[in-house]
C-alpha cells in the first residue's frame, strides 16, 4: 500500500481546517497517510512514496532552511508540487514572469532590499498602477497568508516608509495598487487538483490581524479557467494541485492576484465533492514512475 506524507510544520501559525479531511481522503483512496513536519530534524522521509506540501506555513520565516530541506528531500522521495515549481513560486516576483509571458496580472512591482525607499518613491511618483485608486498594498515578496500585508494611502507615503524600515528594509517587497473590486466582489480562489479545475471560493481582502472570510463560490468561471491555464503553463514543472486567485479590474477583466503552488488552502471543508479528487490524485501520483 502506498505511503504518503502530508507536509506540515511543527508549530502552525493558524489551524488547518483541511488537515483531517486530506488524511481521510487519501486513506479512502487506498493509501496510508500521515502528517510530517518539514522542520522536524528527526523526520524519516524515506518510507514515503511521495510527500505533498500542505501546511508548511512557516517557511517564509525560514526560507533558506526550507530551500535546503527541498534539496535534501528530493534525493530521498518525490515532492509535490515539483521542487522546481516550489522554488520558483517562493518569491512572488514570479508575477512579473507571468506578466512578461502575456498573463494579465494585478499591476505589480518588486521593491528590492537595495534602496527600497528610493524605489518606492519613484514608483509612487510615476503613478504606478494607475487605477483611480489612491491606496496601495505592500507585502513581503516571500510570505504566506496575510503576513505583513498592509495597505496605505499615497498621500501618507511616510507611513509606508516607516513600515518598511520597521519590518525589514533588507527584504524584497511587492507593491500593488489596492484593487477596489475586492470590496464588492471579493477575490476568487480557483482550485486546481489533478489536472481539473475543481471549484472556487470567494474571499474577502485579508490584511494583518484579520481572519479569512470565505464564501461558497461554485464552479470556476470560464474566463478564470482560461486565465488559470495560462498562468499554470508558466510553472517550470509538474503540478499536482494549485490555486489561482483572481480579481477584476475596473472594466471587469480578470487578473491574476496570486498563483499559489506551494501550500495553498484548497477549501475541501467547503467542497466535500473535491475530497475524492484530492485523495485519488495523490494516490495516482504515487504510481507514476
Amino acid at each position: 500500500m502506498p505511503e504518503i506524507g502530508l507536509v506540515t510544520c511543527q508549530n502552525l501559525p493558524e489551524l488547518d481546517a483541511d488537515e483531517d479531511i486530506q488524511l481521510e481522503a487519501i486513506r479512502a483512496a487506498g493509501a496510508k497517510a500521515e502528517l510530517v513536519a518539514w522542520d522536524d530534524p528527526d523526520q524519516d522521509l524515506s518510507k514515503y512514496d511521495i510527500v505533498v506540501l500542505r501546511s508548511c506555513w512557516n517557511y517564509p520565516w525560514k526560507e533558506q532552511e526550507f530551500r535546503e530541506w527541498l534539496n535534501k528531500t528530493k534525493s530521498t522521495t518525490r515532492i509535490f508540487n515539483d521542487p522546481e515549481v516550489v522554488r520558483w513560486n517562493i518569491h512572488k516576483g514570479y508575477l512579473l514572469e507571468l506578466e512578461k509571458a502575456g498573463v494579465p496580472i494585478v499591476p505589480t512591482r518588486v521593491v528590492s532590499g537595495d534602496q527600497p525607499h528610493a524605489q518606492l518613491d519613484t514608483l509612487l511618483e510615476s503613478n504606478f498602477g494607475e487605477l483611480s485608486e489612491s491606496r496601495f498594498v505592500l507585502k513581503p515578496a516571500v510570505s504566506a497568508g496575510s503576513w505583513l500585508t498592509y495597505f496605505f494611502d499615497k498621500a501618507d507615503s511616510d507611513d509606508a516608509h516607516n513600515f518598511i524600515e520597521k519590518e525589514g528594509a533588507q527584504r524584497d517587497w511587492l507593491l500593488q495598487p489596492y484593487m477596489k473590486s475586492v470590496d464588492d466582489g471579493g477575490e476568487r480562489a480557483n482550485v486546481f487538483i489533478g489536472g481539473v479545475w475543481s471549484h472556487c471560493v470567494v474571499k474577502s481582502p485579508r490584511f494583518v490581524g484579520q481572519e479569512e472570510s470565505v464564501e461558497i463560490g461554485g464552479t470556476v468561471l470560464p474566463e478564470d479557467r482560461q486565465l488559470g491555464n495560462l498562468a499554470m503553463a508558466c510553472a517550470p514543472g509538474e503540478i499536482l494541485y494549485g490555486r489561482v486567485d483572481t480579481v477584476r479590474d475596473e472594466t471587469g477583466r480578470p487578473l491574476v492576484a496570486e498563483l499559489e503552488l506551494i501550500e495553498p488552502s484548497l477549501f475541501l471543508l467547503q467542497y466535500p465533492s473535491a475530497r475524492t479528487l484530492f485523495g485519488e490524485s495523490c494516490v495516482k501520483a504515487c504510481l507514476k514512475t
